[in-house]
């Protein structure tokens, strides 16, 4: 059994990157090759992430025992879920748009479909809503593991997740097309209608 926790708040939430909440797919750098749901959670420099790192030390407790978390997470071998985004680099060596050295990013993912809302709590069905660049809170499960060659470590597994405030996004536009981008065809008149020549007629 996991430890929930919700990361970020309304007055301080983070910044989704690399959103992937509506359709699964394989992430980048998995080992197990399986699709699923994914948001990365950039967090800027001085960022409050107490109770994210006291689930994550209460998730290793709860598999490891007590008497053994401390040493574990210490162990240079340790899968930490809290990375540097200094990490973040493109082929040049700059830092991706959004991400800044010294923030910290976690990885949320989850094989089953998470729960999207806007700021009035309801739910957004449009994926164009909920994109990298906007600001976002989750509610996550956080749970310690431990695999036969990967080693040990905590992974926060994700439930839900709430956009705050929009942001400028981070790659693609967005645009999407407008009614008044077309005009009516002459002639037009059988509102798209079959003809008599057509095999479906």
């Amino acid at each position: 059994m996991g430890i929930k926790v919700k990361l970020g708040s309304s007055a301080a939430p983070f910044r989704a990157s690399y959103v992937n909440a509506f359709k699964p797919k394989v992430v980048k750098g998995s080992d197990n090759g399986k699709e699923v749901y994914s948001v990365m959670a950039l967090f800027a420099p001085g960022a409050d992430l107490a109770a994210a790192k006291a689930a994550a030390l209460e998730a290793v407790k709860e598999k490891f025992g007590a008497d053994k978390a401390e040493a574990i997470v210490k162990h240079p071998k340790f899968k930490s879920p809290f990375k540097n985004q200094a990490e973040l680099v493109d082929d040049e060596g700059g830092q991706r748009p959004g991400t800044e050295a010294g923030g910290i990013f976690i990885n949320l993912s989850n094989a089953l479909k998470p729960l999207v809302l806007g700021p009035d709590c309801n739910e957004i069905m449009d994926a164009r809503e909920f994109y990298s660049g906007c600001y976002a809170v989750a509610s996550c499960e956080v749970y310690a593991w431990e695999h036969p060659t990967g080693g040990k470590g905590v992974t926060f597994s994700l439930l839900g997740i709430q956009k705050v405030r929009d942001g400028d996004r981070l790659g693609g536009t967005g645009i999407r097309a407008d009614v008044s981008d077309f005009e009516p065809v002459a002639g037009a008149d059988n509102g798209g209608a079959g003809t008599a020549g057509d095999v479906f007629g």
